[in-house]
């Protein structure tokens, strides 16, 4: 088996309370580790990002780490039911926040899985944001 391949991912956001919500098809590489996965993937800019947004998502059998590089820089752990730090930048300076993930459900193989996520974002102990997230990962089929 190779440790990367190429792979198109399905991204589905919602933000919570009638927020926005985006859904796109994205290209990307899936890469196999002994301690899980490394899901990388370019978001395209938008009306928020003028800037392309590289993710890259650490996958572990409990555990995800998102990075986020683009026009806002977000460092952020993910575990079911635990309040965990993380780091935000934008353009108005650096910020500590907080996730607490209420959902996750990680089904991954060599061919592609689900990665899906809820949580709630926290500054200065204040929610700021809800938000559900779903990845779709798909091999890409050569030829």
């Amino acid at each position: 088996m190779p440790d990367k391949r190429n792979v198109t991912v399905g991204f589905r956001s919602r933000e919570q309370d009638g927020g926005s919500e985006r859904s796109s098809s994205l290209g990307g590489q899936l890469h196999k580790l002994s301690t899980g996965w490394v899901l990388t993937y370019r978001e395209p800019p938008d009306e928020e990002n003028a800037a392309e947004t590289l993710n890259t998502l650490f996958v572990r059998e409990k555990e995800l780490m998102l990075r986020r590089r683009g026009t806002i820089f977000l460092e952020q752990t993910f575990r079911l039911d635990e309040l965990l730090p993380g780091k935000l930048e934008t353009a108005y300076g650096p910020h500590d926040v907080k996730a607490l993930t209420n959902r996750l459900d990680i089904d991954l193989s060599e061919t592609g899985g689900i990665i899906e996520w809820k949580y709630d974002l926290l500054m200065q102990d204040q929610t700021v944001g809800s938000f559900h997230i779903r990845l779709d990962i798909r091999e890409e089929q050569a030829g």
